[in-house]
């Protein structure tokens, strides 16, 4: 069967529906846990969940799609776009990027693109998911701020209005990503509380998205898409497991790699060893329970599993540069990176 041609107006009725990409007022007392649905005679069944806050629009799609489908879009808009793309395959071409998006299941990217025109290509027989999000660009451009030599580009290309993609192609979602992913659509609470929990869980995710987008390994091409995102898990697992007796045959065989591979892969990714994210998350971890704690040094030294209390107190202050009663008593400067 030929590949069906559709401009975006032909899909959805907008004035019901809005348009993922545009920013829209909430309307209160509309619904904001339910779905509209919408099927097409010629491509299929649609699924929307629309929530509309300040700053913010955020949509779950789902596509169960019939046939073939080119969708030309010429829909002006002056804002940040994102894409998680949870299921589905879709190909897109903007106006003002230099490469296109191929955009497979658990990949996402961030773009910026003011020049009117995208086109989106898709296979038939294919259910599609993903969640979209739309930010005003001057609230993106203040949350990210010019910390990051990736921010900075940014922020640069936003102010001379050029188009920009977060990197060349498509960053794979972590499972940390996936589980605020859920979180935001599977959210059941209602009125204030519902738009802060989404609001919370969609700024954490763009943190990780700019974590992964600024990580040196982005442009580095001796690691493997899946490898990459191997390593992004392994972090994960740090993140929850920094106080287990890790070795790196455990955690190669964790993360499906050689241990090379993994000692490598992670410096590349993330600019640090295993072993000295592992000491950064223990440190940082012991100074919350000696800041917030009524934990004797001697207690935090234990639940660091050290046999000693005196050999955690010289790790802590090689870390910090304070003795662990000094850092108890005030002394509290911000911990430095390992």
């Amino acid at each position: 069967m030929a590949t069906a041609v559709l401009h975006s107006y032909d899909l959805i009725d907008f004035e019901e529906i809005p348009h993922p990409h545009l920013l829209v007022q909430p309307t209160p007392g509309a619904p904001v846990d339910t779905f509209t649905h919408y099927r097409h005679p010629n491509v299929g069944f649609f699924k929307f969940n629309s929530t509309a806050l300040p700053h913010m629009h955020v949509m779950d799609m789902r596509w169960d799609i019939a046939n073939d489908v080119e969708v030309l879009d010429s829909t002006p808009s002056d804002n940040i776009h994102i894409n998680f793309q949870l299921d589905g395959h879709l190909y897109s071409q903007f106006n003002g990027l230099s490469h296109d998006l191929d955009m497979r299941p658990k990949r996402h990217n961030l773009i910026y693109t003011p020049d009117l025109g995208h086109t989106n290509l898709i296979k038939g027989n294919q259910l599609m998911e993903m969640l979209l999000i739309s930010l005003d660009k001057h609230f993106f451009a203040s949350i990210i701020g010019p910390n990051y030599r990736w921010s900075e580009r940014v922020l640069h290309d936003l102010h001379h209005q050029r188009p920009f993609s977060g990197i060349t192609g498509t960053q794979a979602i972590t499972p940390q990503m996936l589980h605020l992913l859920n979180d935001i659509r599977t959210c059941k609470a209602r009125g204030p509380m519902r738009n802060l929990l989404i609001q919370s869980r969609v700024l954490e995710l763009i943190a990780l998205e700019i974590e992964q987008f600024s990580a040196p390994s982005v442009a580095n091409e001796s690691l493997r898409p899946d490898e990459t995102e191997k390593i992004f898990w392994l972090k994960t697992y740090l993140d929850t497991n920094f106080l287990a007796d890790l070795t790196l045959t455990q955690l190669s065989r964790f993360c499906v790699l050689n241990e090379f591979k993994v000692k490598k892969g992670f410096k590349q990714v993330f600019g640090t060893t295993v072993f000295s994210y592992v000491r950064q998350l223990r440190m940082e971890y012991a100074g919350r329970l000696l800041r917030d704690s009524s934990m004797s040094v001697d207690d935090v030294a234990d639940a660091l599993g050290y046999e000693h209390a005196q050999h955690f107190s010289i790790a802590f202050k090689k870390y910090t540069g304070l003795t662990p009663s000094q850092y108890q008593q005030g002394k509290k400067p911000g911990l430095k990176a390992a």
